[in-house]
């Protein structure tokens, strides 16, 4: 019953979206705003639209599974990937955290110009994940010890949980995600020429301020006041208040810094041990 109330609430949009792609017209040199997922992208991608009135894409929909799998796997070639979802890539901005892991395809297909790469803590990064799929941080093995939960969670949540499909490694689920987290951070080392770095934590303590910056050093000039949007929730939010050792317990804070740690002392985040 699910999956069939599942294809009638998708078919309409599915209608639209391919008459939209049929007549929109790629952007061969977007701003792209990577980082791992949960790291504030929604936020600061919608906000620095807003305030440049640039069209923009929050989130590849085309991009879900299995969808994204297949392009990992050179199953579906990236330039079918772009023509299926012109409308997706016409805009000026294209916030989708998952191409952080396509960046070389992005690089070889766009003229690339300056991007925007998002970084947070490791710790609230995974915390705001776990939030969002509704699993607890200090759990030993999340899948058998909620497995009802972990079943429940969506397929393209399930990728960002566990990226083992993207080759990486770990003994649970809280080392999976600290990987990740690595990557997409070593993604943007290997290529910081072509993104403009920004701290979510440097961005919350002056959300306007921050955006406007970012404007200018994207060549964008601010034509919005965003002072009354930069509060609004773009994605359902994690618990910021909760104690980092409480939520992840020793074991699991220990595994995180252990992976991040060299990277974390880098951009300046201090591990408790």
């Amino acid at each position: 019953m699910k999956s069939i109330l599942r294809k009638i609430y998708h078919t309409p949009r599915k209608i639209r979206k391919k008459r939209l792609d049929k007549h929109a017209e790629v952007n061969p040199s977007p701003i792209f705003v990577l980082g791992n997922q949960k790291s504030g992208t929604s936020a600061i991608g919608a906000l620095l639209a807003e305030a440049t009135a640039q069209p923009a894409t929050i989130d590849l929909e085309g991009l879900y599974e299995p969808i994204q799998t297949k392009l990992h796997k050179k199953e579906i070639p990236f330039q079918t990937f772009v023509n299926n979802n012109k409308y997706d890539f016409s805009k000026e901005i294209i916030k989708e955290p998952s191409l952080t892991f396509l960046y070389p395809e992005i690089k070889e297909h766009f003229n690339v110009k300056q991007n925007v790469f998002i970084l947070r803590d490791p710790r609230d990064n995974l915390r705001s994940i776990l939030n969002r799929v509704d699993i607890p941080g200090n759990a030993g093995n999340a899948e058998e010890e909620y497995n009802k939960q972990w079943k429940n969670i969506n397929k393209n949540w399930m990728r960002v949980v566990d990226s083992r499909w993207l080759g990486l490694g770990g003994e649970n689920y809280i080392e999976w995600m600290a990987h990740r987290w690595l990557k997409s951070l070593e993604i943007y080392e290997q290529y910081k020429e072509d993104f403009l770095l920004i701290k979510y934590e440097d961005f919350t303590k002056d959300k306007k301020g921050s955006i406007e910056k970012m404007a200018g050093e994207l060549n964008l000039p601010v034509v919005n006041d965003i002072s009354n949007k930069v509060d609004i929730q773009y994605q359902p939010a994690g618990n910021k208040k909760v104690n980092k050792k409480e939520f992840f317990g020793e074991e699991n804070l220990a595994r995180i810094e252990r992976i991040c740690a060299e990277k974390m002392k880098k951009y300046g985040y201090t591990p408790f041990q």
